[in-house]
């Protein structure tokens, strides 16, 4: 299996502000259920852009090959979504691009607009397409869906992963022992063990196949179960943002 260096997600620090930021952007953001839909994915209801909105995107650094491949990797949302793309020159953008060797990292949806300072990045991109285009491009489509809203699939509420807990905090540091107050203990099971609130987001079944999904190791597993990086936009992540972001907004 491919080593994935792990997606980050930035989280608000200021709840609130983030909240009334995704009203003003859209208002169908105040909704914490659809009665009647069936949405998959799991995405917080208050982080979605406008349908039809135009993201401007910009980068902060970066040669012209990874402001191609970025783009060329981020277009695969594109005929799924009534959203358009903007690359734009200069360092003002919605979203805000950084050049960081070993990092993937992104705000979610809405929550990037909360970052004022057009000098800071709203997502860090690792520039390893000249090492590898189709893991580069599996992990920008990645952090494009969180920019589109999206959590990340492993933490479903109906994920179902045998993992070895023990394993998985032996490969990250964890001392032997340590009890739910230790930080890097609470950082790996923020990572991979702690599931989502389904009163807090919109799911059907759990999709192992979804680009959101992180990759799992079979050796911090029990049993026979692992899931290789997924290279590709799942059927289900393209239904899902074609619902959140329909073509007409009547329907």
């Amino acid at each position: 299996m491919t080593n994935v260096p792990c997606c980050l997600i930035e989280k608000p620090l200021d709840l609130q502000a983030a909240y009334e930021t995704a009203i003003a952007e859209n208002p169908a953001n105040r909704l914490t259920s659809v009665p009647g839909r069936k949405k998959r994915a799991v995405a917080r209801h208050t982080y979605f852009w406008a349908p039809g909105r135009t993201l401007r995107i910009a980068f902060l650094n970066g040669d012209q090959s990874f402001k191609d491949a970025v783009k060329a990797a981020a277009n695969n949302w594109l005929p799924h979504i009534n959203l358009k793309f903007e690359f734009v020159e200069g360092e003002e953008g919605d979203i805000r691009i950084k050049s960081e060797p070993g990092v993937y990292w992104s705000h979610i949806g809405t929550s990037a607009l909360t970052e004022t300072d057009q000098s800071l990045p709203t997502m860090l991109l690792s520039p390893d397409h000249q090492l590898s285009l189709k893991f580069f491009n599996a992990n920008t489509m990645h952090e494009f869906g969180h920019v589109l809203g999206a959590e990340h699939e492993h933490l479903h509420p109906e994920s179902n992963i045998p993992w070895n807990r023990q394993a998985v905090y032996a490969a990250h540091g964890v001392p032997e022992g340590a009890d739910e107050d230790n930080y890097t203990r609470r950082i790996v099971d923020a990572r991979y063990f702690n599931l989502l609130d389904p009163s807090e987001v919109v799911h059907s079944p759990y999709d192992p196949k979804s680009i959101m999904h992180y990759p799992v190791r079979q050796d911090w597993t029990e049993g026979d179960f692992e899931i290789y990086l997924n290279l590709v936009l799942s059927e289900k992540d393209k239904a899902f943002m074609a619902e959140v972001y329909p073509s007409s907004t009547t329907d």
